[in-house]
């Protein structure tokens, strides 16, 4: 009796615990993307599984220079750090399950801040998948947004 009294504590205890607030996931990003401010940032989890979404303002100095134009002998190529590919999202890499992404956790069916799913439809933007599609970092330069989308 000791025992399942004890773990219903625990797992009430677990209940009451307040979804904490995501920190920004800069080893997802280029290095040296600024961050202005955050629009959104929502996490939650459970035993196994958590979720974190952000989405975030970047400085005018990270739009421009994020993802830098080198001259070849073509003209000027984009260079695009490992593991990033330009928008729009190829059809194997779940762009429907990403569209709804930025808008958190909790599937309230909230819009999401920005324009980040539309970004991932059309030209312009980059977009790099996490851990075999459990996740999706973004960067829109046009609109100066960046997103993260974790479920895993």
């Amino acid at each position: 009796m000791t025992l399942l009294v004890r773990s219903l504590a625990g797992a009430a205890a677990f209940a009451l615990l307040p979804s904490c607030s995501p920190k920004w996931p800069s080893n997802y990003f280029p290095a040296g993307l600024e961050v202005k401010r955050t629009l959104f940032a929502g996490g939650g989890g459970g035993f196994r599984e958590s979720c974190d979404a952000m989405v975030v303002e970047i400085t005018d100095a990270a739009a421009r220079r994020t993802f830098p134009l080198h001259r070849s002998k073509n003209g000027f190529e984009l260079e695009l750090p490992a593991g990033w590919k330009s928008t729009p999202i190829a059809s194997g890499d779940k762009g429907r399950f990403y569209t709804g992404a930025f808008g958190g956790c909790d599937d309230s069916g909230d819009e999401p801040l920005g324009d980040l799913p539309g970004s991932l439809m059309r030209p312009g933007a980059f977009y790099r998948v996490i851990n075999h599609g459990e996740g999706i970092a973004i960067i829109a330069p046009q609109s100066k947004l960046a997103g993260f989308y974790y479920f895993g």
